[in-house]
């Protein structure tokens, strides 16, 4: 389960308590220290484009953090193909015979080797113009073969 998921129910009941004492009065206002705040960047579309030479750890932050927008996505056979949900995946998966954004299929299962010689694993996916999809469903429907880059 994802942070978002788990912190739905607690972050509701937070909000209803928070907007009762704020009704009643009983939430003192409390200054921000702008000597601490900083300026996060905008997001562009084109910072969900995968770069597969990233680890797999930074991929997967990548693909939790840019949901909903911009989504991180990458190529497959010059469609976009948007990645929803992945796990880190067995590193012994990824070897120096796989070069990063190539495909490691084993059965249902699809690993993506990444930098560092890490590889990450997709479980939901959505081809441009198509529903999103479990991988096993996107690997019955489009037969993608070992080895096969991811490119954009």
């Amino acid at each position: 389960m994802e942070l978002g998921e788990r912190m739905s129910g607690p972050g509701a009941k937070l909000m209803i308590e928070t907007l009762q004492r704020l009704e009643q009065g009983n939430v003192p206002p409390l200054a921000q220290d702008n000597s601490r705040a900083t300026k996060a960047p905008l997001l562009k579309k084109e910072h969900g484009q995968i770069d597969w030479n990233l680890t797999a750890g930074e991929i997967f932050n990548r693909v939790r953090g840019f949901q909903p927008w911009p989504g991180a996505y990458t190529g497959f056979r010059g469609k976009k193909l948007q990645i929803w949900r992945a796990q880190l995946g067995d590193d012994s998966s990824s070897d120096a015979s796989h070069t990063a954004g190539q495909m490691i299929i084993d059965n249902d299962n699809l690993c993506i080797a990444c930098g560092n010689k890490t590889a990450l694993k997709l479980l939901e996916v959505q081809m441009e113009g198509k529903r999103r999809m479990c991988t096993s469903d996107f690997l019955h429907g489009n037969r993608p073969k070992t080895g096969e880059q991811l490119l954009f």
